[in-house]
């Protein structure tokens, strides 16, 4: 089935617009698909990294007393 979509969809002939509203499509998709991937990564509870100065031992942690 998917073959058969991708050779319809090369078959077809189409202007430049509508080569580029495809080809928007996919870069779209492709960028919602890896962003919502990260969105649910994020949701995983694991910590994410803090960069900067004090994020490290060499950078000075503070002690809760």
């Amino acid at each position: 089935m998917k073959q058969k979509l991708i050779k319809r969809l090369l078959e077809k002939e189409m202007d430049r617009k509508e080569f580029l509203a495809h080809v928007g499509a996919g870069a779209l998709t492709i960028v919602g698909i890896s962003g919502l991937t990260k969105t649910l990564i994020d949701f995983t509870g694991r910590p994410t990294r803090i960069s900067g100065y004090g994020s490290s031992a060499y950078g000075g942690k503070k002690d809760s007393q």
